[in-house]
């Protein structure tokens, strides 16, 4: 994703968000959604509607996947 987030290649955004968003962690039950989220913004145009989309999952989430989930196979 960073690759595709610093090009601000809209496609390939969309495209790994949505893969993301079929592999919700257990315990973490808005990650589909938030993903979802942006991949409509970046199919809409929308790059820093995607890139906030990314923020809000992690913020939400980085902490508790790195300390529960970090060696849990993708």
């Amino acid at each position: 994703m960073a690759s595709a987030t610093s090009s601000g290649d809209l496609t390939k955004i969309a495209s790994g968000l949505a893969y993301i968003a079929g592999k919700p962690p257990p315990g973490m039950g808005s990650w589909g959604a938030i993903s979802n989220e942006g991949v409509a913004k970046a199919k809409a145009g929308d790059l820093d509607g995607a890139k906030a989309s990314c923020k809000k999952c992690h913020d939400l989430y980085k902490e508790k996947y790195k300390q529960t989930m970090r060696d849990r196979p993708w």
